[in-house]
């Protein structure tokens, strides 16, 4: 034994050593995460709120993302856990806001990866005959090559990890080639070629609204994706203190300057706001605004060049949305806010329940909202997420200074304080237009969301009573205030209208008496009503007589009745709403914007309808709890 001890070592295999993992490979990886499809579907949009002033736009929301990259560098290198910034989020504040970010920044990807495969269907369109070029047609598509890839994801994960890098190269090629033909032949080849539109008026106002509107193009939540998965490789790259912010921050710029050169040229030749060109890509709101352009410099073959490097670039981007939506839900279960089967992985180490959640509601977002709505939402919770992870930077750095940091942000902290500020005006400047209005109150609806589930699983039973009874108290207030707008109106006074306003105030007034048995309870009151002899207490408990018992069961049960019912009333309101059964036109001093008001109202019916349901189903198994700890107390 000891000599076949001695010359064991020298007959073992010696290994090599590993070669790391330099700057080019890790960039050529993290341009993956910065370069994507989204600016394929919304540039006409950006261009039509802006104008010229996008290029301004432009360079202050990068100016933005790159601060928000050196925060995130900090704390990826400090903290190199799945889950991204929310993991950073939960270590500095954790509870509730920790959740929030988590929460956010899940439902943030969700919709990045909804405008990707709607991005993905518009760039399709190109290659189809006018006629199919329609809504139902962009929604199929976009659930088909979603659930593709979905499959892809889950069954064949390296295989697609691989093509996606092959693509990224394709894109950035694409990116280029766009820039160079369209700024050296559209002065030759396209009539409309011109600097005009820099002589035109800028406003500031449009400009922070599109600098909002635009981080979505920066791929927001791809980054936080690639990023990750990047840190995570710490002991396999070279010199990473360095290597890793390096590559952060280089890839960011790279995506800025291309976007920023991308815009510049599809705008140069678009000309001028009242040119030919401009009215029909940009006001007639073409559904691919970027491959129209090209087409303007080489003809047809530049639009179905466009046309298919944007399905390259969507699909690079839906790739990354399943991964991150995936890991974060993995990330939120890992740590006790979700439910465990999110933990579940396949023989792939793929998460696929995880997965397969997030595709559910990635296609519901897909049918049912558009491309606008689904940006103004994105960004908000974005800036939202932002301003969290940069409040986490400072707390970190004051409860954790031990923390090994292997690179620091300079001028801390005045930087995240910036990116706080910066971002909460860019924040508030999304109430300048109506649909950023509409992102950002479903934004806070879809927040609130979060907080009631948050509060659900992790508060208290008494806590959750006193939520219930607050939002009931709340949503009866806005059904009254709405009640009030209502009456404004005296230019339609047919019989439906006048159900309809008196409905609304009766559900109002129902839901804050209904507060008051909530808080002063019908078993409280009956004594002293009925003037009980058979009810006495004990021990500070009070033991109600048969009589009080039937009858304050049946009195709940009646309120708990009605509450469910208005509910369904409300939602039932809602559904007629949206499909414009009853026109808010005809009964509103508001007419200017039906659209939106049509938004808003189904979306407070909706959730009213929802509480007050929620809110009668409690009251009703209460009730039964109480019946059968009567039975029990009884029989013993």
């Amino acid at each position: 034994m000891a000599i076949d001890e001695e010359i064991e070592p020298s007959v073992t295999p010696i290994k090599k050593k590993q070669k790391k993992i330099g700057l080019l490979k890790m960039l050529s990886q993290a341009l993956g995460g910065t370069i994507g499809g989204p600016i394929f579907a919304i540039l006409g949009i950006l261009i039509f709120k802006a104008s010229s002033g996008l290029l301004i736009s432009l360079i202050l929301s990068g100016l933005l993302m790159i601060l928000f990259i050196m925060i995130y560098s900090e704390l990826a290198l400090s903290l190199p856990i799945a889950g991204g910034g929310y993991s950073f989020s939960k270590e500095a504040i954790g509870g509730l806001s920790g959740f929030l970010i988590g929460w956010g920044m899940w439902i943030g990807n969700l919709l990045f990866t909804a405008l990707s495969g709607i991005g993905f269907a518009l760039s399709l369109t190109v290659f189809l005959p006018v006629q199919y070029s329609n809504s139902t047609t962009v929604s199929i598509i976009a659930f088909a090559v979603l659930l593709f890839f979905l499959i892809l994801k889950i069954y064949l994960p390296k295989k697609l990890n691989q093509i996606m890098k092959i693509l990224t190269y394709i894109l950035i090629i694409g990116f280029i080639t766009f820039i160079v033909l369209g700024g050296a032949l559209g002065s030759s080849l396209n009539k409309d070629f011109g600097f005009e539109i820099f002589q035109e008026k800028m406003e500031i106002g449009p400009i922070l609204s599109t600098a909002a509107y635009s981080f979505v193009i920066f791929c927001v939540y791809e980054w936080n994706s690639t990023f990750e998965s990047l840190t995570t490789k710490f002991d396999e790259i070279k010199r990473p203190r360095k290597t890793i912010p390096r590559v952060y921050l280089i890839s960011i710029i790279i995506a800025v300057v291309i976007y920023w050169l991308v815009s510049f040229v599809a705008i140069i030749n678009l000309g001028s706001t009242s040119s030919e060109s401009w009215n029909s890509i940009i006001l007639n709101q073409s559904d691919a605004p970027l491959a129209d352009i090209f087409g303007l410099v080489i003809g047809q073959f530049g639009v179905y060049f466009i046309g298919l490097i944007g399905m390259i670039a969507t699909t690079t981007s839906i790739n990354s949305g399943f991964q991150m939506s995936s890991h974060l839900l993995h990330s939120m279960s890992r740590d006790g806010f979700l439910d465990k089967v999110f933990l579940k992985k396949n023989k792939n180490q793929v998460q696929w329940v995880a997965m397969g959640f997030s595709f559910i509601l990635i296609i519901i977002i897909t049918f049912i909202a558009d491309i606008n709505l689904i940006s103004e939402i994105g960004n908000f919770i974005f800036l939202l997420s932002m301003v969290i992870l940069s409040l986490s930077h400072i707390i970190l750095r004051k409860t954790r200074s031990n923390l090994i940091r292997p690179w620091k942000i300079p001028l801390f902290p005045f930087l995240p304080i910036i990116a706080i500020i910066a971002s909460l005006i860019l924040i508030f400047s999304m109430f300048i237009t109506t649909i950023g209005f509409l992102g950002v109150i479903v934004g806070i609806v879809l927040i609130l969301l979060g907080i009631i589930y948050y509060l659900f699983r992790i508060a208290r039973r008494t806590h959750l009573l006193l939520l219930l009874n607050g939002s009931k108290f709340g949503v009866s207030i806005i059904l009254i205030l709405l009640w009030s707008i209502l009456s404004i109106d005296a230019s339609f006074n047919g019989s439906s209208l006048l159900f309809f306003k008196v409905s609304i105030y009766l559900i109002g007034c129902i839901g804050i008496v209904s507060l008051i048995f909530n808080l002063l309870t019908i078993r409280r009151i009956l004594p002293k009503l009925l003037k009980d002899e058979k009810t006495i207490v004990i021990g500070g408990v009070t033991h109600h007589s048969e009589k009080e018992e039937i009858i304050a069961r049946r009195f709940n049960f009646v309120c708990a009745s009605i509450l469910i019912f208005i509910g369904l009333v409300l939602l039932i309101y809602g559904a007629l709403i949206s499909n414009e059964i009853i026109a808010l036109s005809s009964i509103l001093i508001l007419q200017q914007d039906t659209g939106f008001l049509k938004i808003l109202f189904f979306i407070v019916f909706i959730t009213s309808g929802i509480i007050l349901i929620f809110n009668g189903l409690i009251m009703i198994f209460q009730e039964i709890e109480i019946q059968k700890i009567v039975e029990k107390t009884e029989s013993n």
